[in-house]
């Protein structure tokens, strides 16, 4: 119960924050200008988001020694420095940093994280390609992840090899990308990590131990109203009205060999890493004056990283250990099966209701509702997740608080073999997103 007073507590300063809205703009991200017509110039921005979460752990769940049902928690979840540069004319470089998922359990010598290094150069208005370590890639629009969210977090169904291949979403590769009309693409190769290899199991795939080899990946859409921006690799989670879009696209990941696993017979064979996707994006303004938007994301996802594969995800878990005899499927504290061979669909959509003061045009409320459905082979049962969230609009995207509640299934294995869903657990998260672009 303390969560919730925490929250009211929490809730009851929003009035007094709405109307600091009317306050004066904060100055402009520093930007320094290499020359006098302002063409070349180093931009620096970052953003931060804090969660208060309330969680109710997985069965068996311990933090330390202790066993516990369920834990308040308050982290980090993202904290990022960017430097953006343009030396000189058409060539771009990016440099970020920043730490993620920072809560209690994380060592206190918390290491700041050098999340991307990489140079852009466009050659035409068709055409730029550039390289370094980067989270440029394809398959899907939220494969890169976005942080102007329209619930609390990026579908994590988008995410399929995230710390597998990559580290933080970041690979080290080449890319290529660029617009023809109202086509819009990015073509990517990397020399990807491996950071989860494990030794084979039984009918079951893993990542391997063995030599990388490349990942190939690409992302085309077809824009139909507005066209947006492709100069960054993440792409915007709502618009908030000042954009109409309509976009519909279809990537892909393949690597080969990158799983692995044993037969009946004990021998080892390979498994490619294969994944494909088809999505739709729409984002509209309905009534300009008050401010009202719509905004629809829908995905469908084919994986295919060999027989039975299952990844189970845990963001910042508030858990560091389970009870061997009480633990389920989805381990230890918020986990649970996320992706897998198999067929996903996720979709998100939002309402964002009339400003507070039609004068000011202020703060906002953005209610919006998710959910995932997944078919994996490994699992009885399907997997399904719901997410329910409102949005506090203090300053758009810039400044905005996000409560969401997300329900997620518990599977056991079963004397039968099967492994079913037997029951469901809720997690609470309060976060507050700034940012400086």
């Amino acid at each position: 119960m303390r969560f919730y007073y925490y929250l009211l507590g929490l809730m009851s300063l929003l009035p007094s924050i709405v109307l600091a809205q009317n306050q004066p703009p904060a100055p402009d991200p520093l930007n320094i200008f290499l020359n006098k017509e302002k063409t070349r110039y180093i931009k620096f921005g970052g953003y931060m988001q804090i969660w208060l979460r309330n969680t109710q752990l997985n069965p068996g769940s311990k933090i330390n020694d202790s066993q516990v049902n369920s834990v308040t928690d308050v982290s980090l979840r993202r904290v990022r420095l960017k430097v953006t540069a343009m030396p000189v004319d058409n060539l771009m470089l990016v440099l970020q940093l920043g730490p993620t998922n920072v809560n209690n359990l994380t060592k206190t010598d918390t290491y700041v994280d050098f999340l991307d290094g990489y140079a852009d150069y466009k050659i035409n208005s068709y055409i730029s390609v550039g390289g370094g370590r980067s989270s440029w890639t394809g398959l899907s629009r939220y494969a890169t992840g976005y942080t102007k969210t329209l619930l609390y977090e990026t579908p994590l169904i988008n995410l399929g090899d995230i710390n597998k291949t990559d580290i933080t979403q970041r690979k080290l590769g080449l890319f290529v990308k660029g617009a023809v009309g109202k086509l819009d693409y990015r073509f990517a190769y990397a020399t990807p990590y491996n950071t989860g290899g494990t030794a084979p199991l039984e009918n079951i795939a893993v990542f391997n131990t063995r030599v990388i080899k490349p990942n190939w990946s690409g992302y085309i859409k077809w824009q139909f109203f507005d066209k947006e921006s492709n100069v960054m690799a993440q792409s915007q989670g709502a618009y908030l009205g000042k954009k109409k879009v309509l976009n519909i696209g279809a990537g892909f990941e393949i690597q080969k060999d990158a799983l692995w696993h044993k037969t009946a017979a004990k021998d080892t064979v390979t498994d490619n890493l294969k994944q494909f996707a088809a999505d739709i994006f729409y984002d509209t303004p309905l009534n300009k004056e008050k401010g009202t938007a719509f905004t629809f994301y829908g995905v469908y996802h084919h994986h295919d990283f060999g027989p039975r594969y299952t990844r189970i995800l845990a963001i910042g878990n508030p858990a560091n250990g389970v009870d061997p005899a009480k633990a389920s499927f989805n381990g230890s504290g918020n986990g649970y099966p996320v992706i897998g061979t198999g067929n996903s669909l996720s979709m998100q959509t939002g309402f964002l209701l009339p400003y507070f003061n039609q004068q000011t045009k202020g703060a906002q409320l953005l209610p919006a509702i998710g959910i995932q459905y997944s078919k994996f082979d490994r699992l009885a049962d399907p997997m399904i997740t719901y997410d329910a969230g409102v949005s506090l609009l203090l300053k758009g995207h810039a400044s905005k608080f996000v409560f969401n509640a997300q329900s997620r299934p518990i599977f056991m294995a079963q004397p039968d073999g099967n492994i079913t869903a037997v029951s469901r657990k809720m997690m609470y998260v309060l976060m507050y997103h700034i940012s400086i672009d």
